[in-house]
């Protein structure tokens, strides 16, 4: 619940931006700027790992409605799902201490669309992380291609990075319980 506010306040900014100033690309980097509050630290007085996931949610949800994707999704009832996701943490960030989380698609294939997520503090990274995301129709899975479709996007997909390729790799490995 206490992240209720700063995602409304986030997402209401980005809604704004989009109006004001136009889209941003299909591939664009987005960024946003936090602050770790008390309520944020786990018994470490660091930020606890859950709350990495929730600020790059923030950003994927908001990057989204600045490149003009979320409403086309919603238009067409699509829901946002999580497939799988990579985190590597490098260092903590601290009670108080300003982060910048950037976001952006580095690539897809016919299911899945793999987004990039950098957290830096201080001017260091501190975590990054890769996550395979689809989307939902009431009728099931839609196709990559008719997402890029409806978001009017023609271009070619660029090559995945390594860390994704290790995480779709990962993830076809792991289909059947050994």
């Amino acid at each position: 619940m206490n992240l209720f506010f700063r995602v409304i306040i986030r997402l209401l900014w980005a809604s704004w931006r989009v109006r004001r100033d136009g889209p941003i690309g299909m591939l664009d980097e987005f960024r946003l700027t936090f602050r770790c509050l008390p309520s944020d630290l786990d018994v470490n007085l660091h930020m606890t790992n859950s709350r990495y996931f929730s600020f790059i949610y923030i950003v994927r949800i908001a990057m989204m409605i600045r490149n003009g994707a979320w409403a086309k999704f919603r238009a067409h009832r699509l829901m946002p799902v999580l497939g799988s996701s990579s985190i590597r943490f490098r260092r903590a960030i601290r009670p108080f201490q300003v982060f910048d989380v950037s976001s952006r698609v580095v690539g897809w294939d016919d299911k899945w669309l793999f987004i990039e997520h950098w957290l830096e503090a201080g001017g260091e990274m501190v975590a990054i992380a890769y996550m395979k995301s689809a989307f939902l129709s009431p009728s099931g899975r839609v196709a990559t291609p008719r997402l890029l479709e409806m978001v009017g996007f023609s271009g070619p997909a660029p090559p995945l990075p390594a860390p994704a390729i290790a995480l779709k790799r990962s993830d076809e490995s792991t289909q059947s319980r050994p």
